[in-house]
């Protein structure tokens, strides 16, 4: 009975330990994805976590500085009107061009520059009618 009674103690003390690991990996990793309009309206809420914010690269804002390897545009919400300007330093991603729809990485932050961290592109669809 005790030998079982110790068993039983240590199988929980095993799951408890899994089940908190999980939840803070979790609860570090996770992030918010955010519309343009949504991240202007309520950038404030998410000081102090990353999010993401989708949207259009506006045609004729893009800015490349090849050697500094620092890229500047605005990001135009994809069905509504917001735009954000957005600074990024690092290599510039393969598919990036105007008009192509992207999701911004990084911490929000009070000023009117969005401080990228990460750009991610999305391929263009194949089978969108012509």
């Amino acid at each position: 009975m005790r030998l079982q009674r110790k068993f039983v103690i240590g199988i929980v003390l095993i799951v408890g330990a899994v089940a908190a690991l999980v939840y803070t990996a979790v609860d570090q990793t996770k992030m918010y994805m955010l519309t343009v309009d949504e991240y202007l309206s309520t950038r404030q809420a998410y000081a102090g976590t990353t999010v993401r914010v989708a949207g259009r690269v506006r045609p004729a804002s893009m800015e490349w500085d090849e050697g500094r390897h620092e890229l500047q545009f605005e990001l135009g919400d994809i069905q509504g009107e917001g735009v954000v300007a957005v600074h990024y330093s690092g290599l510039l991603p393969d598919m990036f061009a105007e008009g192509r729809d992207v999701v911004v990485e990084g911490p929000p932050d009070a000023g009117d520059t969005f401080e990228a961290t990460t750009v991610l592109t999305s391929c263009p669809s194949k089978y969108e009618p012509e």
